[in-house]
C-alpha cells in the first residue's frame, strides 16, 4: 500500500497484525494512513504492531495517527505495540512521551513477545476425562486464564485433567507457574494432571526449567487417557 510519502506493508499471524511503515509519516501521509491504513485492521486483530524501523521521519501529525490507532485498538479490546530502532524516530517517540503510553520495542522479535498469539482454550471430554487443549502463547497475560480453567476442574476431588500443549508456541515462566500450581492442586485433591503432546518450543522450556521431573508428561493424549 502506497500512501503519499510512505509505503505500508501488512501481515497477519493469528490475532496479531503487523503494519510495516517505510518512508515518512508526515502531514501528507498521516491523514491518508488514518483513512485507508487503519481501515485495514481486521476485526479479529487483538495486537497491532506498528513497525516504525523503516521510517525516516515522524511528524506531530504522524504521532496523532499513531494515537488514533491506539484508541481504535483499545476500543476493540486490543492494544498497539511500537517497534522503533534507535535514532531520530525513537527520539521523537520518547520526546513526545509515547513510550509511556505504548509498549515500545527495538525489534519485531521483541514486539512479537507482547502479542496475544491467538491464545485459546478448548475444553472437551474423552472417555469421561477432561481434556484442555491450549493454543497460542501462554505468557504472563494468559497464564492466569489457563490456571483458572484448570482449577475449575480440579476443585473437585479425584478429577483427572489432561492438558494438550501441542498447539502452544510459547510458554513463559508465568505459564510454568500456572502448571505447577495446577499440579499441586491435583495432588492435594487426590486428582491427576497430565501434560500431553508438548510442542518442540514447550519441550525445550520444560527441559531447561527442570519441569520434566516435576510434571507428568506424556507424548499423546491417548497415552495419558489409559493411565
Amino acid at each position: 500500500m502506497i500512501i503519499a510519502t510512505m509505503k505500508v506493508i501488512t501481515s497477519q499471524t493469528g490475532d496479531t497484525q503487523t503494519f510495516t511503515l517505510q518512508g515518512m509519516l508526515d502531514s501528507g501521509s498521516a491523514v491518508e494512513f488514518e483513512r485507508t491504513g487503519l481501515a485495514e485492521i481486521k476485526s479479529e486483530t487483538r495486537t497491532l504492531i506498528l513497525d516504525l524501523t523503516g521510517l525516516e521521519y515522524l511528524s506531530s501529525a504522524g504521532l496523532q495517527s499513531i494515537l488514533r490507532a491506539g484508541k481504535l485498538m483499545q476500543a476493540n479490546g486490543g492494544k498497539v505495540v511500537l517497534c522503533v530502532a534507535k535514532g531520530l524516530v525513537r527520539q521523537i517517540i520518547e520526546g513526545s512521551g509515547f513510550h509511556k503510553m505504548f509498549t515500545v520495542c527495538a525489534s519485531l522479535d521483541e514486539a512479537g513477545k507482547h502479542s496475544t498469539g491467538a491464545f485459546k482454550l478448548h475444553m472437551h471430554k474423552e472417555w469421561e476425562v477432561d481434556v484442555m487443549t491450549v493454543y497460542g502463547r501462554v505468557d504472563a497475560e494468559r497464564a492466569p486464564e489457563l490456571e483458572a480453567a484448570g482449577r475449575r476442574i480440579l476443585a473437585t476431588s479425584y478429577q483427572k485433567l489432561l492438558i494438550n500443549m501441542s498447539a502452544v508456541d510459547y510458554l513463559s515462566s508465568a505459564g510454568l507457574c500456572a502448571l505447577l500450581n495446577l499440579a499441586k492442586l491435583a495432588g492435594s485433591s487426590q486428582g491427576r494432571l497430565f501434560l500431553c503432546s508438548p510442542s518442540a518450543a514447550v519441550k525445550q522450556v520444560l527441559a531447561l526449567s527442570g519441569f520434566t521431573k516435576i510434571l507428568n508428561i506424556r507424548d499423546s493424549v491417548q497415552t495419558a487417557l489409559v493411565e
